[in-house]
């Protein structure tokens, strides 16, 4: 075996996958509900019970490119004062895939007439896979135990905080308080090395009535390879649907929107795309969302 053919290759594509991994979390987190694996305290925080589904697909044109599927649900409960949800994420990425889950409940605490507290926790793992079998005509790729198939389950907590005051709303969350080292059979489980964190600072105004408002979004988060995101998010809600508009310091940009049918099915679609880009791959990433209400205590509410 040609041991520096080897290495070289490894190298190359544990870099390909970082390359990945950075294009996945510099996604704009334009729908609300995109959030909710982030940060469990916003679970039925932004109105009732729901059913919903998320859809990413990014590189369009490049085979076996990121792509992402999520459900979450949430069911909203007032007498008890405590909402319950979970997220399942499927995500695939060339050589990698990942199955996770997560249990969520979040508690609202009323501290003051116009102060809202929800506070949020969830467990769960993920199901880490890789898979280098369409790889198998490299030479030296069928006998490098590096390149085998890989499966690991590691277990993770997270945390975070909803707060809301008069028109201005702030979130904070850790979404990952283990870490995996991989290199082993057996993977041990320990506190990262960094600061896996998720922040949002919002600003609302009403207009006219309360069922028609802008909002004005700062988030800033670690999220994984990259070691900060910044994200500036407006949006425009109404009975009718939703309309947003961010850009981020990965040099992305991005639109979306949210149609409401009969304040039962909310159906939302966003186009992303980089400012400015030297490669010849469309680096365009797509989102469809699908929002089932549960509930319709909220009637003529919009839907966040």
């Amino acid at each position: 075996m040609n041991y520096p053919k080897s290495i070289t290759f490894f190298l190359i594509l544990w870099l390909w996958n970082s390359i990945l991994f950075s294009q996945e979390e510099s996604l704009l987190l334009l729908f609300p509900k995109q959030i909710q694996w982030i940060n469990p305290s916003i679970t039925a925080a932004y109105g009732d019970s729901s059913l919903g589904l998320q859809l990413d697909s990014q590189w369009l044109g490049v085979k076996d490119a990121p792509k992402q599927q999520s459900i979450y649900y949430e069911s909203k409960n007032v007498l008890k004062k405590i909402n319950w949800g979970g997220v399942i994420r499927n995500r695939s990425r060339f050589s990698e895939n990942s199955l996770q889950f997560f249990l969520q409940s979040s508690i609202p605490i009323q501290l003051a007439t116009d102060v809202l507290l929800h506070l949020g926790l969830q467990a769960g793992g993920d199901f880490f896979q890789l898979n280098f079998d369409y790889l198998r005509s490299v030479d030296g790729v069928q006998i490098d135990p590096l390149l085998q198939k890989q499966s690991r389950f590691i277990p993770n907590l997270g945390t975070g905080i909803y707060l809301k005051y008069k028109n201005y709303s702030l979130q904070f969350s850790l979404p990952r308080l283990l870490e995996r080292y991989a290199l082993k059979k057996t993977p041990e489980i320990f506190l990262p090395d960094r600061l896996y964190f998720f922040s949002a600072l919002q600003w609302e105004q009403t207009y006219y009535s309360i069922y028609s408002f802008f909002t004005l979004e700062l988030q800033c988060h670690n999220l994984g390879w990259n070691p900060f995101n910044i994200q500036l998010k407006g949006s425009y809600h109404s009975t009718f649907g939703n309309i947003f508009m961010g850009i981020n310091s990965s040099k992305n940009i991005g639109f979306g929107f949210q149609l409401h049918a009969k304040q039962v099915l909310t159906l939302g679609y966003a186009f992303q795309f980089p400012l400015f880009t030297n490669s010849d791959l469309k680096l365009n990433n797509h989102s469809i969302s699908l929002r089932f209400n549960l509930k319709n205590s909220t009637k003529n509410k919009p839907i966040l």
